[in-house]
């Protein structure tokens, strides 16, 4: 199942997409978040599948509500899988409408299988009309690389860099330099992780174009969208 968690434009406060984020419940019916079971199921060699499915019921959401805009993450090494590229053409072949509202975060931190491949990847994703982020930008020591190479349209400033904005100046002028990086290719910046007003004013005053965090919205197994909040608020739904 999913929680949905949305990313917030800076100069408006309205949302821009949502996204969809991996739970499961264990046996006792405790909800449970995808960071505690993703790496053992890409030790096991199932994220394939596990992305598969993140993928078609992304879609699924996307095709019940026709002005919902919506995004999910897959493994780095989902970015070499063709059967999900195959799965990703066969949902959208025709469907424009729902391509143009789909975007597919690839974690930045992930090693790469092959980046060249990947590369074709994400050009394949953006031909069908889909948006392409990259995930937990700043995290890793290729994030230049991964800028050049791969024609990604958004990046994802990691939370551990936001969440030091406030305690130490050196992870703001790192702030400012990479986010001059994602400006300088033309890219859409989202923060990850913000948790206080402090932070978001941090932010804006750097140039961030969007918020992701819990001063904005709590990741929620509710379809928050079907229902009206104000976006920047502390009194965001919790997660179930």
């Amino acid at each position: 199942m999913f929680a949905f968690q949305p990313i917030v434009c800076a100069a408006t406060g309205m949302v821009d997409y949502f996204e969809c984020l991996l739970r499961i419940r264990d046996e006792k019916g405790t909800v449970v978040t995808a960071g505690e079971f993703i790496t053992v199921s890409e030790e096991l060699g199932l994220i394939g599948h596990i992305d598969r499915y993140a993928l078609a019921r992304t879609v699924q959401e996307l095709a019940t509500d026709p002005d919902v805009r919506l995004g999910f993450n897959i493994s780095g090494l989902t970015a070499c899988d063709r059967p999900w590229l195959r799965l990703l053409m066969s949902l959208l072949r025709d469907r424009p409408e729902l391509a143009r509202r789909l975007v597919v975060e690839i974690t930045e931190t992930a090693a790469l299988c092959d980046i060249e491949e990947s590369a074709r990847f994400v050009d394949t994703v953006r031909a069908l009309g889909c948006r392409v982020a990259l995930d937990d930008f700043g995290a890793g020591h290729t994030s230049l690389r991964h800028l050049q190479i791969l024609p990604v349209d958004i990046v994802k400033i990691d939370g551990s860099l936001v969440g030091n904005l406030t305690k130490l100046s050196q992870f703001r002028v790192f702030l400012h330099h990479l986010l001059g990086l994602a400006k300088g290719f033309g890219l859409t910046t989202v923060a990850e992780c913000v948790e206080s007003a402090e932070e978001a004013a941090l932010l804006r005053a750097e140039g961030i174009g969007y918020f992701q965090g819990y001063h904005f919205g709590r990741p929620s197994l509710e379809r928050a969208w079907l229902r009206t909040a104000p976006a920047d608020s502390s009194e965001a739904p919790v997660t179930s």
